[in-house]
């Protein structure tokens, strides 16, 4: 009996739990309709899809704002996988990721051009130094695309903890409007 009583104050606990997640920290990456095309944790033929796949309306070229202060921290530029990809380090512990760009803005861009044409070649991977790319919430600091390996124009955004952990960007306050009510197509009872 002792037994059962924890296992209900446990559940009990657990059940309201607090987040210490700052949900009002980061603003939405674009400044259009959140639609989503890939949402996180779905799973991929090999893995878990580590952020949110976000349609920008089947166009290119729509202007990538920084969620958050911050820095560059990563630039990784290649034919495959994310293809034009941006990581920015935020002062709360937090990074953000950004993928499948056409472009980066600004002076990003021209740090990318001088690294790629001392370098003599178009892939790259360049760890910045907190210093030389700062960004400010609301900046622009790249465009959409569909760079790498994508299926089609938009944008991959994630978070990620202190320990490069991949987070649910949901839970960290971007809203997705949800206006499809769910079809129950059957119930199914186990005895």
């Amino acid at each position: 009996m002792k037994h059962l009583l924890l296992l209900f104050i446990f559940i009990g606990t657990v059940g309201f739990a607090q987040s210490n997640l700052p949900t009002d920290y980061f603003s939405d990456p674009l400044e259009i309709p959140m639609i989503l095309s890939g949402s996180f944790g779905e799973l991929r033929s090999n893995h878990f899809h580590s952020g949110l796949d976000i349609k920008t309306q089947q166009r290119e070229g729509i202007p990538v704002y920084a969620p958050a202060d911050g820095y560059v921290s990563r630039i990784k530029v290649q034919h495959y996988g994310y293809g034009k990809a941006l990581y920015l380090k935020h002062p709360n512990g937090y990074s953000t990721v950004y993928a499948h760009l056409s472009k980066y803005a600004g002076d990003i861009q021209e740090y990318v051009k001088d690294k790629q044409y001392a370098n003599e070649k178009y892939e790259l991977e360049l760890y910045p130094d907190a210093s030389i790319l700062p960004v400010k919430k609301g900046e622009i600091i790249g465009y959409t695309g569909n760079s790498g390996s994508s299926g089609g124009p938009h944008l991959h955004y994630e978070i990620r903890d202190a320990s490069s952990r991949p987070m649910n960007p949901m839970k960290f306050g971007v809203e997705i409007p949800d206006t499809k009510k769910p079809i129950i197509n059957s119930v199914f009872a186990y005895p």
